[in-house]
């Protein structure tokens, strides 16, 4: 009996035990947690370039509100709901639905379902009775009709129909032109398009556009952790972008800045100039200028995403060699256009940032927000001394990145097991600026991969599309490559192409390849063009990415 009672008190102490393990290991995960959001002290010493915009904010407060009291005007059921096409002014092809039910249901939305049609839709998988819905992706200039479908506990199913009718695009919209589209293949989502100036819009696989923002627009798209987006604006009495909103896919506004840089000429529109993105803390990480400087496009700043302020700066031209600067003679020299950065990449894995340096024909690794350099992708010409122990060592045949565009690493590198060993894809211009092969310069345009080991220093090219098809693919400014996972295809966008036939003599050319076989063919590709030679020319860079948020969207008029 007693031998029974210490064994199973025995028991009890190892359970006792494990259950107190478990909570320090839990306690222990979630400080792990915890200390993985990277964010850094804000330096006290940065330019103030940026403040929350309680203006604009407080204008789409008003919207809401108004909105609200024109639905509680009456009441509205699946069945004859409450319907508000573009109810922000901002998303043509977008429309709010709402109703109650007396029991808690599933929604789910479904549009396109005519003959030829892509249908898209979305499921609210919570049961709710109050139903915010938004509608998107419909088609311009047609009569939609949008099927409802609520479900309740017992799995019973109600179904009712909406017609939304549409106005057609806008006469000075792009025209986007299908070349093939392998549907079986391609990746799933809608292909964004976006214009150096314009709508941001996006397009299915049929070519046909499903949603676009009538927000005026200057090069920045960036899809956000919660699905929402950011771009560049501006009111029409002001000559400079100098907005930077974040919005859903509905158009509601979530966060609105105001970009202010001193000394830079209001004639010269972009304040931000290339690139926004979300650093691991929420706050935005933007290419800029240094107020009151000579030179352009060689700093960036971090924007507080709650307060609008600016948190941290970091100027190029202290991490290049010091007379860079100064002895670049190159394309835009006269404006002191010497680094042209394009783009930035956060690496969480060593809280650092990649760095696209167009007229340098670099890529810069550096410490952030310290600014200490850690390795170049460039060819070995016109470096100090100094500076050559940090470029990376080719292995085998590798072309060099030439006024290259949007470089990102990818989180799938070949060598899983080695944390040294780096996979990232860009876009090679493949027009020379400072450094490279001067011989194939201008020939063509391409995407590259590359595999980096960041421990010995070395970089091997592992992948490549665009050579074969010779100038008709080249494109001596702008692009983007993107790394499809779900279906390990690429992406990728030459936005200026030379083109006699185009109305601007000028065509994007967007194509969509196998990440592991260049040569299988293109599984998608468009032909994007302004439809009159005073259109807009280029075609900024394009994104495959869903309509409907990738996560949970609990939309919501009252936040």
């Amino acid at each position: 009996m007693r031998r029974n009672s210490i064994f199973l008190l025995s028991i009890l102490l190892l359970v006792f035990f494990g259950l107190v393990a478990c909570a320090d290991n839990d306690t222990a995960d979630t400080e792990k947690e915890e200390k993985k959001i990277f964010d850094p002290e804000p330096n006290t010493e940065a330019a103030q370039i940026s403040s929350y915009n309680q203006e604009r904010m407080d204008e789409q407060a008003d919207m809401d509100a108004d909105i609200l009291a024109e639905y509680k005007e009456d009441s509205y059921t699946v069945k004859n709901p409450f319907v508000k096409l573009d109810p922000y002014d901002t998303s043509p092809l977008s429309a709010l639905v709402m109703f109650e039910t007396q029991n808690p249901v599933t929604t789910e939305v479904s549009i396109g379902g005519e003959k030829y049609a892509e249908t898209i839709t979305n499921k609210w998988e919570k049961a709710e009775t109050q139903h915010v819905i938004p509608v998107l992706g419909l088609y311009p200039g047609q009569d939609n009709k949008v099927e409802i479908i609520v479900t309740n506990e017992e799995g019973e199913t109600t179904k009712s129909e909406v017609t939304i009718t549409t106005d057609a695009l806008p006469d000075d919209f792009m025209e986007t032109t299908l070349v093939e589209a392998h549907q079986e293949a391609m990746a799933d989502g809608l292909t964004y398009i976006v214009p150096t100036s314009g709508y941001l819009y996006a397009v299915d696989a049929n070519a046909d556009v499903r949603w676009y923002s009538s927000e005026r627009s200057r090069l920045i798209f960036t899809r956000l952790n919660n699905g929402h987006y950011l771009q560049t604006t501006r009111q029409d009495d002001e000559k400079q972008y100098n907005e930077l909103i974040e919005l859903d896919m509905l158009g509601k506004l979530h966060h609105a800045y105001h970009i202010d840089i001193q000394g830079y000429d209001e004639n010269e529109d972009n304040l931000i100039h290339h690139e926004v993105i979300e650093m691991p803390n929420g706050n935005l990480l933007a290419t800029t200028h240094e107020p009151d400087s000579d030179y352009v496009e060689d700093h960036m700043h971090e924007i507080d995403r709650e307060t609008g302020k600016t948190t941290q700066e970091i100027n190029l031209r202290d991490v290049m060699p010091g007379d860079a600067p100064d002895d670049y003679d190159g394309k835009n020299s006269d404006i002191n256009d010497w680094i042209h950065q394009n783009a930035i990449w956060f690496d969480e894995s060593d809280e650092s940032i990649l760095i696209s340096g167009r007229s340098q024909d670099i890529i810069l690794k550096v410490s952030y927000p310290e600014g200490e350099l850690k390795w170049i992708l460039g060819a070995d010409e016109k470096w100090p001394e100094d500076y050559k122990d940090y470029l990376l060592e080719p292995k085998g045949d590798v072309k060099f990145p030439a006024g290259q565009h949007a470089m990102k690493f990818v989180d799938k590198p070949n060598s899983q097991d080695n944390p040294n060993i780096k996979d990232m894809i860009l876009f090679d211009n493949n027009e020379v600026f400072m450094r490279g092969d001067r011989d194939i310069s201008e020939d063509y345009s391409q995407a590259i991969r590359y595999q980096i080991d960041e421990e010995a220093m070395t970089v091997e090219q592992t992948w490549a599309y665009g050579e074969d098809r010779g100038e008709s693919f080249f494109s001596h400014i702008i692009g983007n490559v993107q790394y499809l996972y779900d279906d390990d295809n690429i992406i990728l966008n030459s936005g200026a192409t030379k083109d006699e036939n185009s109305p601007t003599g000028t065509t994007g050319r967007v194509v969509e390849v196998d990440a592991n076989d260049a040569d299988s063919g293109e599984i998608f590709e468009l032909e994007i063009q302004g439809k009159d030679p005073g259109a807009v020319e280029f075609t900024y860079r394009t994104w495959r990415l869903p309509l409907y948020p990738d996560r949970e969207w609990d939309f919501s008029l009252e936040s």
